[in-house]
């Protein structure tokens, strides 16, 4: 009987281990300003017939939107996180931002962004075709998996 509740016990700590940790509040909040300014620059790109760039170090002018981090969320992939599956085999080794630019009918530059948070990050992919994925890396799996 003994036995059986100690495997069970560890059964269970493996189950809860696969269950997702919630998103800290500083990536939250940088999640909900990236979505946020995405859609305001394909709004703002199909409106006037321009592309909108988005950049997270420049000053907002005209045709280029500013995102704003909260503290202590930085760009980049950190070296113990490993590359998402999708971007092994592509040629992308960094992490370092480069500006986004949305253009009219729902268009882009592809590009991809990493932000982190300690052990957490998240993973922006945005494609030609305008179509973004957002992924976020769960440390205790070693694993990215989808917002």
């Amino acid at each position: 009987m003994r036995d059986a509740a100690a495997t069970f016990l560890r059964h269970l700590r493996q189950a809860v281990r696969l269950l997702p940790e919630p998103l800290g509040p500083p990536l939250r909040a940088a999640q909900t300003e990236l979505r946020r300014n995405l859609q305001l620059a394909f709004n703002l790109a199909s409106a006037h017939h321009r592309p909108v760039v988005i950049e997270p170090l420049r000053g907002a002018t005209e045709g280029r939107l500013r995102l704003h981090l909260p503290a202590g969320v930085c760009w980049g992939r950190p070296q113990d996180i490993p590359l998402p599956p999708s971007l092994a085999g592509s040629g992308w080794g960094n992490g370092h931002p480069r500006p986004l630019t949305v253009m009219p009918r729902r268009r882009a530059a592809a590009n991809v962004w990493f932000l982190h948070h300690g052990r957490q990050a998240l993973c922006l992919r945005l494609d030609l075709s305008g179509t973004v994925e957002l992924l976020r890396y769960r440390p205790r799996l070693r694993a990215w998996t989808r917002c």
